[in-house]
């Protein structure tokens, strides 16, 4: 009789190859296909997909921007400047001053009518506020100051504004005595005003430039440029002012 070990080495097997069982496949190895196994679970073929975690990646980013920029939005400004009381004439011949707006944020700006560069372009600003922040209804009122009472009247003022085509339904054009309206623009609101002789006889005026934020309680709040970024903040800053 052939020894079991020998004939094992005849048919070309080593003596551990039928002794050692074969080893156990991992539990979480992918069963081979046609398995009597459960598929694989969706999760699983996606997250196999380079498109898939460029997508989840781009998702958390949007988020957390949003997140932010909602947070912005929420946080009303930290600066606080006292304004104080005014009363000026408005385009009806009316009087018009703090006591009128409180309880409503606002937005100042600084004009005269026979100024033929930047005061143009400021209005159409202003315009673009009282239409972008339509939706703030009348906790939003707007507020143009001249800085050339001497000649914008009440009557010129409301010349401008129907020239301008601007809708004045939530829009006030003050005028007033001129130390009223230098006390209320440079002492009030920190804003640069005058007039100054360019040539023998004849003078220019000059003004600030910047668009002024004022609280429900007539607190200065912030100054902004009147450019795309200072109209996007300052339209931003009203409505957490707004809200509060």
């Amino acid at each position: 009789m052939v020894p079991l070990e020998q004939a094992q080495q005849e048919n070309g097997a080593s003596p551990s190859s039928r002794a050692q069982p074969s080893r156990a496949q991992p539990a979480d190895a992918p069963l081979p296909s046609g398995s009597g196994g459960a598929p694989r679970s969706r999760f699983a073929a996606l997250a196999g997909r380079p498109l898939f975690w460029m997508a989840l990646v781009a998702l958390v980013a949007l988020v957390s921007v949003g997140g932010a920029v909602l947070g912005r939005a929420a946080e009303p400004p930290a600066l606080r400047i006292p304004l104080p009381a005014f009363e000026l004439t408005d385009q009806r011949g009316q009087r018009f001053g703090q006591e009128q707006l409180r309880g409503r944020v606002w937005i100042a700006d600084f004009i005269f009518t026979t100024c033929p560069t930047v005061c143009p372009k400021l209005t159409q600003r202003m315009k673009e506020i009282q239409r972008e922040g339509r939706e703030l209804g009348d906790a939003l009122h707007l507020v143009t100051f001249t800085v050339d009472p001497e000649n914008d009247t009440p009557e010129v003022l409301a010349a401008y504004a129907t020239a301008q085509g601007l809708k004045l339904d939530g829009w006030t054009f003050l005028t007033g005595p001129l130390d009223q309206i230098e006390s209320t623009v440079v002492k009030g609101f920190k804003i640069a005003m005058g007039k100054q002789e360019s040539s023998p006889g004849i003078f220019s005026i000059f003004h600030g430039e910047r668009l002024v934020l004022v609280d429900k309680e007539g607190v200065i709040r912030g100054y902004y440029e009147a450019n795309d970024d200072g109209i996007d903040a300052i339209l931003r800053d009203a409505r957490a002012l707004a809200d509060l």
